[in-house]
């Protein structure tokens, strides 16, 4: 059973399946993000960073906070191709709007104007003791519009939706209602002199007195969700907007009723599609979200001029991992999600096809927008409180699950696994040339050797290196590797490149530890070596070692090197690791994932390396389980989008990450 939402997909796939019929606010498990009121970082933005954000938002003309309320739940993940359109069925035949009644009875009087342009005027007057609103069309394109927007308030009233707009009373043409209105304004009639009265039409709506436009002064979490509501009501009305902007919705502060106005654009019914509905919603959620709030925040006003940060954001997936799998058609929420989580690390998490969203979040290019004010703030308030502003800037690990119902009650055992034959033994006498000491801080030393004409690796096992009493037994942790190894090369891991590729292992000779013992004191000129390698482990065993692949200029992932596009290298590999039924167990430590830059247009590399804490499916006992497999994608997933990168934007160096602008 899944409790609240139980992951972070996108499932806008599932809402498109039912929308608008079904609400998205509806959906069982709720969707992460639909409601961001209950997962907004800004909650935990202090008050001292707005000065410096809106200082830098009006030298950039780009909010720095525009990411605060997560990540759209609307966009579409598998977008359908463009001749598959689904167009909404129709619900019969909807009763045209009805003309206003006139009556020599009322008596009519002009209030005020409330707007006055090319394309029309709207104007506040009084039929007896009620207060409407007359909305009036000119300009070339006037009829059109008027019957655009009288067949959208028809389709609002059939569909009972009057709620969230104005009520509009019916239809008006022709000068016969202006001439009987007490105190007309001369701009009026002075168009009816230049027109053809019958030709002038217009609507009676509902007076909106105290209504405001939604803008940065009266948005709030609140707010913002019941607008999005009120636009998802006019959807299931079968309406297509086509201008959902903060100009066309009202908002009352003080009952706080959201209703949407304008309609001279809209789409009706036959012409409506699914996703063209579901992708207006997303912008609904795009201008409010990403816009509005932010903005309202740090108490910002944007000019025309303003970046658009959707526009900052390259989010296009790289090609899934081959072999591919084609993403579960399922008729639920809950199932697709099961079929996905409990699948793992049987199918690979980048082998679906459409990939995951976001699983490969596209790289922002918003940091190049930063002004040294801001980020010396960012700076002090992560130095203050020990938390970086900047950590929901990619969003949430898609794959993180709330609760691990969805994958417990799924079995361990694995589809796909067989045991792996061991990696061979090369003979003891097997002849090794000691090169050079590498790796003097390691828990195990590492030489580059030369084995007949090839350079290798040599990570060598033997009884208390360093000297730590309480260390443990050193024999054990070379078998964890060795069986780490065996799945790895096995199931394609080396192959695929995402592991060193492994020579076999081999009992070391009183000779192989005399050298290395040679290699080791030559790297200690001035001062005699703190450990060497012992011939024995603990039981007496002769001292082992592993022969690996030798990478010359590898170099560990650290804040200066770390790019969106290498981050997901180091995933791609780690998911070939857990595809060989190997949980590295240490994942995060700075030294395991090691870099190997591209050279002469040759792609970046990266390897997953030290598997002497890994657990491995043969075992009998504490084998590796789903959970522990998705805890540690996740893990790595959020070390390296929520923390490195991140921390690599608020300690930026200008040359290494040039500014786009000169502020």
């Amino acid at each position: 059973m899944m409790h609240e939402y139980e992951s972070y997909f996108n499932f806008s796939a599932h809402i498109l399946k039912s929308y608008p019929e079904t609400s998205p606010w509806d959906l069982t498990p709720e969707i992460f993000s639909v409601r961001p009121k209950q997962t907004a970082p800004c909650l935990d933005f202090p008050d001292s960073l707005k000065p410096a954000a809106l200082e830098q938002a009006k030298k950039s003309k780009l909010n720095p906070f525009h990411f605060m309320c997560g990540r759209n739940p609307f966009v579409l993940d598998t977008p359908p191709p463009p001749d598959a359109t689904i167009v909404v069925a129709a619900s019969g035949a909807v009763p045209p709007l009805m003309p206003w009644p006139i009556s020599d009875d009322v008596q009519y009087e002009f209030v005020e104007e409330l707007h006055a342009g090319e394309c029309g005027m709207v104007y506040r007057i009084r039929a007896g003791q009620d207060a409407r609103v007359l909305k009036l069309y000119i300009g070339h394109d006037a009829p059109a519009r008027f019957r655009t927007e009288a067949n959208a308030y028809a389709y609002i009233s059939s569909h009972n939706v009057t709620s969230v707009v104005p009520q509009c009373f019916g239809w008006t043409e022709g000068d016969d209602l202006l001439k009987r209105i007490r105190g007309c304004p001369s701009r009026l009639l002075t168009l009816l002199s230049e027109r053809d009265p019958k030709a002038l039409k217009g609507l009676i709506l509902e007076d909106l007195t105290g209504a405001q436009c939604l803008s940065v002064h009266n948005i709030s979490l609140d707010v913002g969700e019941m607008a999005l509501r009120a636009l998802h009501r006019l959807h299931s009305a079968y309406i297509l907007h086509k201008k959902p902007e903060k100009d066309n919705v009202l908002v009352f502060p003080e009952t706080k009723r959201v209703v949407w106005i304008g309609f001279s654009h809209a789409i009706c019914q036959d012409s409506v599609t699914r996703q063209a509905l579901l992708a207006e919603l997303a912008e609904g959620w795009a201008f409010i979200y990403q816009r509005l709030i932010p903005d309202g925040f740090i108490g910002w006003e944007p000019g025309p001029d303003a970046a658009d940060p959707r526009t900052l954001v390259d989010d296009v997936a790289p090609a899934p991992i081959q072999p591919t799998h084609p993403r579960p058609s399922k008729p639920t929420i809950t199932e697709e999600a099961i079929v996905i989580l409990a699948s793992y690390p049987d199918i690979n998490l980048f082998s679906w096809d459409p990939p995951i969203f976001h699983l490969t979040p596209g790289p922002r290019r918003d940091h190049e927008y930063d002004t040294d004010e801001f980020l010396e703030a960012i700076k002090t308030q992560h130095r203050t409180l020990t938390f970086n502003p900047f950590g929901k800037w990619y969003g949430p690990c898609p794959c993180r699950v709330e609760t691990i119902d969805i994958i417990t009650e799924n079995s361990d055992e694995w589809c796909a696994y067989d045991l792996p034959p061991r990696i061979q033994q090369l003979p003891t006498e097997t002849d090794i040339q000691f090169v050079e000491y590498l790796k003097h801080s390691s828990n195990h030393p590492l030489f580059r050797v030369r084995i007949g004409s090839a350079e290798r690796l040599l990570k060598i096992f033997s009884m208390n290196w360093r000297g730590k009493k309480n260390n443990a037994p050193c024999k054990p942790r070379f078998i964890t590797e060795r069986d780490a190894y065996s799945h790895i090369m096995h199931y394609g891991a080396c192959a695929a490149g995402a592991v060193p590729q492994c020579y076999g292992w081999i009992e070391l000779s009183r000779t192989h530890v005399d050298n290395a013992n040679a290699a080791i004191r030559q790297a200690y000129v001035d001062e005699p070596p703190p450990w060497l390698v012992f011939p024995v482990f603990e039981d007496g065993s002769p001292s082992t070692a592993i022969v690996l692949e030798y990478l010359a200029e590898s170099e560990a992932i650290t804040l200066d090197n770390i790019t969106p596009s290498r981050a997901d290298i180091a995933l791609r590999s780690l998911t070939r690791v857990h595809g060989s039924y190997v949980l590295h167990n240490d994942i995060t430590n700075r030294n395991n994932m090691q870099l190997i830059r591209g050279r002469g247009g040759a792609p970046d590399r990266v390897v997953v390396v030290d598997f002497d804490h890994a657990r491995v499916s043969s075992w009998k006992r504490a084998w590796p389980s789903r959970v522990g497999f998705y805890d540690e994608f996740v893990a790595l997933w959020i070390h390296y989008y929520s923390w490195m990168i991140p921390m690599q934007r608020t300690f930026c160096k200008a040359e290494k990450h040039p500014h786009a602008i000169t502020l």
